[in-house]
């Protein structure tokens, strides 16, 4: 519960400028040039066999101050209807994130366009969206026969490094080291190693902003994601009602509670800060009378493809076999034998600072919670009227007890059904935690808080309440690692099956100037790209020609 934590200094500063920024925003929008997140991306191939998986390096550089840039990025495969066909949030770090999309099995073959960006990036400029053409190969679903609009187009892609700087030719599962180009020594660079694309035609190589897209709708929000991730909503009530509080709790691992009050148009915003780790929500209202009439908005941005902008056909004929079955064949030994590591994200601290905490396994265990609290929680008062529970807790600064009700919760959801509370049997619930003075949760007050957290995280067994909406959400992409930059685990093992695509997905470091890598079994030319961002942004590629053969 990260939101109900009481603010430091330091977080008093951070939300104050945040708040500060907010109020100037509609300024800065005008005049286009204070705000605008400039995006550029780094991909470890460009073709890609379906249920592989594609890695990228994104650069988010904020022109004003790099400390208050985006901490979410969004990921987008779309194919040539112009429909994402994979969606995906990941967290940026300093304005840096290395993620991946893993391409699903049901794909069709076919050229897709990847799209990379930030909440705010499109909307402020074209350099705002990262776009580059990737195979997919499904052998399982050839492509189909679209009309061919031709490869004729009236937008030019960048290519990844103006010429050929260098040309190598090797044998097969052999040891190769290059140097790093004196352009790009001494900085921080992103390197791949991967199989060239020989069905993506050349005006269609390289990577192109925003140009390809119509305008973003005027009414489209502009909602700086600089804490992390915001949640946006709606509610649909046809009038609203702008004192309404709407709780959002987020649930998987840890729990956090947040809330919203919607503006005149009936817009919510929810922001998680450092949480990222959740399966999925519970939507609920603090007026309990009627049903909950609640939208998530979708977190992705409306774009759509101008009608000139032109997908290139995908052909294979009967040459492309031998070619194709090397792909295959790669993507199956390489996903058996070397499987993607999976990282966990260290917890972050949630919750708030108690008066007092109860760790249930310490006292005698009761079959409901209202005997529980009644024998050996006198911070709560537990009454009856009208036939109906209530809960109240002591407000300790006055020597009193609070008229109001306080905040319940279970593992960050909260609870408005105190009867049914009362008859629930605490008995997978391992901690009880109270605040005995008033609390401030964001633009609403309560009267102390009684929160009950589960041994699991799942509530004790609490059923959901009557009126809450169970929301499926886009997750935040967990980490995940290669074992190895060379995508093989053991290269010294002569016998083992080396039938890699990639050959190498590397962030190097300044300090080195030379980099070897080992080919695989699979003969034909690979690209060789290296890349670093300047300061102001932009990205420069360095690119050089690998061919093995016997």
């Amino acid at each position: 519960m990260g939101r109900l934590k009481k603010p430091t200094m330091k977080k008093y500063s951070s939300y104050l400028k945040y708040l500060l920024f907010l109020i100037f925003l509609p300024f800065c929008v005008q005049g286009q040039e204070v705000f605008v997140e400039t995006v550029t991306a780094h991909i470890s191939k460009n073709i890609a066999v379906s249920g592989e998986t594609i890695w990228f390096s994104m650069n988010v550089h904020h022109t004003n101050n790099q400390n208050m840039s985006s901490k979410i990025a969004y990921a987008e495969l779309v194919n040539r209807e112009g429909t994402a066909v994979i969606q995906t949030l990941f967290p940026l770090e300093s304005g840096v994130a290395d993620g991946y999309l893993e391409i699903p099995e049901h794909l069709e073959s076919d050229h897709y366009l990847l799209r990379l960006y930030t909440r705010i990036s499109p909307i402020l400029g074209n350099k705002g969206v990262f776009n580059q053409f990737i195979t997919v190969i499904n052998p399982k679903k050839p492509p189909q026969n679209f009309p061919d609009k031709g490869t004729s187009t009236n937008y030019q892609f960048k290519y990844f490094g103006n010429q050929i700087e260098n040309e190598f030719e090797i044998k097969p599962k052999a040891e190769l080291e290059f140097k790093i180009p004196k352009k790009l020594q001494g900085k921080s660079t992103n390197i791949s190693v991967s199989i060239l694309n020989p069905f993506l035609p050349e005006k269609f190589q390289g990577h192109i902003d925003g140009s390809i897209y119509r305008k973003l709708p005027s009414d489209q929000n502009l909602i700086p994601e600089t804490f992390g991730h915001i949640i946006a909503a709606k509610t649909l009530d046809p009038k609203v009602d702008t004192t309404e509080t709407f709780f959002l709790s987020v649930h998987g691992k840890q729990s956090v509670v947040v809330s919203s009050k919607p503006n005149l148009k009936g817009d919510l915003f929810f922001e998680l800060g450092a949480f990222k780790d959740y399966a999925f929500l519970i939507a609920q209202s603090s007026n309990t009378e009627n049903q909950l009439n609640f939208s998530p908005v979708s977190p992705f941005l409306p774009f759509t493809l101008k009608e000139d902008f032109v997908f290139p056909p995908l052909h294979l004929d009967p040459s492309d076999k031998d070619f194709l079955l090397d792909l295959i064949l790669s993507s199956q030994v390489v996903s058996y034998f070397f499987p993607l590591e999976k990282t966990e994200r260290l917890p972050i601290i949630t919750g708030f600072l108690p008066d007092i905490t109860y760790l249930l396994e310490d006292y005698t265990r009761f079959d409901d919670v209202e005997t529980t609290l009644k024998e050996y929680v006198p911070e709560v008062w537990v009454r009856k009227q009208s036939k109906k529970t209530l809960f109240k807790v002591s407000n300790t600064p006055l020597n009193d007890v609070f008229r109001e009700n306080p905040l319940i919760l279970i593992d960050a959801m909260p609870i408005f059904d105190a009867d049914a509370l009362a008859k629930f049997n605490p008995v997978k619930i391992r901690k009880l935690e109270v605040i005995t003075r008033e609390f401030s949760f964001n633009k609403d007050k309560f009267s102390g808080v009684i929160s009950f957290t589960s041994y699991d995280n799942d509530f004790g067994g609490f059923e959901l309440p009557e009126k809450a909406l169970y929301l499926n959400y886009p997750e935040i992409q967990k980490p995940k690692k290669l074992q190895s930059p060379h995508f093989i685990l053991d290269s010294d093992n002569q016998n083992a099956p080396d039938f890699r695509t990639s050959l190498l997905w590397l962030k190097h470091s300044p300090s080195v100037d030379k980099v070897k890598i080992k080919t695989s079994e699979i003969k034909s030319a690979y690209e060789v790209l290296m890349s670093t961002v300047e300061d102001n942004g932009e990205i420069r590629f360095s690119k050089s020609l690998l061919k093995v053969i016997d």
